[in-house]
């Protein structure tokens, strides 16, 4: 397989650059703690290991290809990333004794935590143009085209879940040098509507082509 090196070099600078999945794994560790935010982890991976699967098949190609189908992933990216801002923005941490903090809402199950990450990677269109865009490039035509799917789409979770424990390791060096109730809540506040922004960002560029 050709340049793998570059494949992870590449794949770990567009997974490191800030993102709605970096975000998720950063207040999930904020709000609760980094072992909680490793099921949001690695139900973000497992959602990109679906998505590279979608971009390697034909119905990949139909998503791209087709404008409506584009943007119909789009909306629904959209949707979802607002629903997750609403929610971060609402919920508002309360001081269980003096050195932690809990949110006021029931701690969210792993399934559930899971669930979010996964459909945060499953609703978002920009991978799979990334996927396809990247793929081909590290292909060798003369080598059987699964096994090499399958390593290139298989490093790209790994890093996603590697990636994603550093920034949640970090969240969490930074959550204990919070004790503030008030500060707690500003930062959800300010994760909510960063989310938001991704959301109306989404959404708009679903609109251009109507604009055009």
């Amino acid at each position: 397989m050709p340049q793998l090196y570059l494949y992870i070099l590449l794949s770990s600078l567009t997974i490191a650059s800030p993102g709605p999945g970096v975000l998720l794994t950063i207040t999930n560790t904020l709000n609760f703690n980094l072992k909680n935010a490793v099921a949001g982890i690695l139900g973000i991976a497992a959602g990109m290991g679906v998505v590279s699967v979608v971009a390697a098949s034909s119905v990949g190609v139909l998503i791209v290809s087709s404008s409506y189908s584009l943007i119909v992933v789009k909306v629904a990216g959209a949707s979802y990333l607002a629903y997750l801002g609403v929610k971060l923005y609402k919920s508002a941490p309360k001081l269980v004794d003096k050195n932690r903090m809990a949110n006021i809402n029931e701690m969210p199950s792993t399934i559930a935590r899971f669930r979010q990450g996964f459909l945060l990677s499953l609703l978002n269109p920009k991978p799979i143009v990334f996927f396809m865009a990247l793929f081909p490039q590290f292909i060798n035509n003369n080598d059987p085209y699964v096994f090499q799917f399958l390593v290139l789409s298989l490093t790209f979770c790994l890093l996603v879940i590697v990636i994603h424990c550093i920034y949640g390791f970090f969240a969490s060096a930074i959550k204990r040098g919070i004790s503030s109730h008030r500060l707690f809540s500003v930062l959800n506040r300010v994760g909510g509507v960063i989310f938001m922004l991704f959301s109306a960002g989404l959404f708009i560029s679903s609109l251009l082509p109507f604009w055009q």
